[in-house]
């Protein structure tokens, strides 16, 4: 009986606790995911990058754009 109160105190230790978000790192994340897909939409729909990087280009970085920004999401999410 001793030795399950044991194991379950030092499982209960490995578990880190949940580390809260400040408010500015609040803003400053969503900041960032805005900017993030902010991009993706100018490289995609805008032809503000057209005289800058040919067509397969600017699918390539909106692509590598828009999967850091579900990341990143991902990662903003699973902190709050």
């Amino acid at each position: 009986m001793n030795e399950e109160k044991n194991t379950q105190l030092s499982e209960n230790e490995n578990i880190k606790p949940k580390a809260k978000i400040s408010r500015v790192g609040f803003i400053f994340g969503i900041v960032m995911l805005v900017v993030y897909f902010g991009m993706v939409y100018l490289l995609l729909f805008s032809p503000i990058f057209e005289a800058t990087f040919k067509p397969l280009m600017r699918y390539i970085f909106a692509a590598i754009f828009a999967a850091y920004a579900v990341f990143r999401s991902y990662r903003f999410v699973k902190q709050l």
